[in-house]
């Protein structure tokens, strides 16, 4: 029996600047759905298989069909750096009715292997396909902001040691080695340095969206009048949206007669925006994420 590749927590930052994939068959365009496919991330993560927590914000019946399905979803899950995309159709059964009938939008968990497609300009797009969705609490969803922050950070410290030790002379996976880092991601980071070419300016942009995540799941301390602007702001956002969301003039208006100050009110928006009690379907209308 073969065993399932490993599910690996990673941020949507991450996975869409993915590019660098790898087939098991012969064929390169990923098109048979039994082939194993493998994405190398920048951070020399190898994947095949992700779990994602986040919100699902959209939810698409494509009318196009591809191959032989008759009926293709398309939704997006975010989490604090970005958004995934996903897919289900006829091989994904039991993903379609869900995403047929979820309540967008909602706290979500996927279990999916990876997908790439590649339109022949040279752009990557990748994608998931879920294996498993089921709805989540939040709580679920900061637990996974933490672990996924942790893994990723663990990764970085292993490039950090590369680019304050290398030398820049002799064979990548000599200079690699070399400088400290451990042999278990060492062939990921080979073939990540050698494919991106990324440098120390990208992993620390990476490490800045990782700080911005957890910050969008810390507890502000008591005392910290934040909490009541933000417990303010969340119960005002409640009392306009009665289903179709609101209008962020509508929002500031009501802030505004309540003491709120415009500029505070609208930068307390932004932090539930952050910490996914809000979303913004389109741009000014604003709902609550139950």
């Amino acid at each position: 029996m073969v065993e399932r590749e490993v599910a690996y927590r990673m941020f949507a930052r991450e996975f869409n600047d993915s590019r660098f994939h790898l087939y098991s068959s012969s064929s390169p365009s990923g098109d048979d759905i039994y082939s194993p496919n493998f994405l190398i991330s920048p951070t020399g993560l190898k994947v095949n298989r992700v779990f994602i927590v986040g919100v699902v914000t959209e939810v698409d019946l494509l009318s196009e069909q591809k191959g032989s399905e008759k009926e293709l979803w398309r939704a997006r899950i975010s989490d604090p750096t970005g958004a995934f995309t996903v897919y289900a159709g006829s091989y994904q059964p039991e993903a379609s009715v869900f995403l047929s009938t979820v309540q967008v939008p909602s706290y979500v968990m996927v279990l999916g292997k990876v997908r790439s497609y590649e339109p022949g300009d040279g752009s990557v797009f990748v994608s998931l396909r879920p294996e498993e969705i089921n709805y989540v609490d939040e709580s679920i969803r900061d637990r996974w902001v933490v672990d996924t922050a942790a893994m990723t950070l663990n990764r970085l410290s292993e490039f950090d040691k590369f680019f304050s030790q290398d030398s820049g002379e002799g064979k990548l996976m000599d200079r690699i080695l070399s400088s400290g880092v451990s042999e278990s991601i060492a062939g990921e980071m080979c073939l990540s340095l050698d494919y991106y070419h990324k440098d120390v300016e990208y992993y620390n942009s990476v490490k800045d969206d990782i700080r911005k995540a957890i910050c969008s799941i810390k507890k502000p301390e008591k005392g910290n009048t934040e909490i009541d602007y933000e417990a303010e702001v969340q119960l005002i956002a409640e009392e306009l949206d009665e289903g179709d969301g609101f209008e962020y003039i509508a929002f500031i208006d009501k802030a505004v007669s309540r003491n709120i100050p415009e500029k505070l009110a609208d930068s307390t928006l932004k932090v539930l925006l952050s910490k996914g009690h809000l979303y913004e379907p389109r741009a000014g209308t604003f709902k609550v994420i139950h």
